[in-house]
């Protein structure tokens, strides 16, 4: 399923995804809320990947936005990603690293003390 789901998402390198969160995109963090609450990058949303569907239209309308997801290793980021394109943001990614490997290039993130 997660092989099926980066076939039909771009995927973006942590350089991208640098570069994306200074140009305005929504970064959506998919991880559960225990995840989250562990730490997170700082500006990033969280919608976890099990109640997308439901709840992204309460986040972004503009289905034009770019949206970059991000999980522990990648594979939930691709699906959420894949499930953003069908409903129509066409501009969704997924991130290839995972938040570990975001957070060693020194992106800010909130992490508890």
């Amino acid at each position: 399923m997660i092989d099926e789901a980066k076939k039909v998402v771009d995927t973006v390198d942590l350089e991208k995804v640098r570069a994306l969160r200074g140009s305005g995109a929504l970064v959506l963090d998919v991880r559960e809320p225990n995840e989250w609450q562990e730490g997170h990058l700082e500006g990033a949303v969280a919608i976890p990947r099990g109640v997308l569907e439901m709840k992204i239209s309460d986040e972004e309308s503009d289905h034009q936005r770019p949206i970059v997801t991000y999980c522990a290793s990648g594979g939930r980021a691709a699906l959420a990603a894949a499930t953003l394109r069908q409903m129509g943001y066409i501009a969704a990614l997924a991130s290839e690293a995972g938040f570990d490997d975001l957070q060693a290039t020194g992106l800010p993130c909130n992490k508890p003390d």
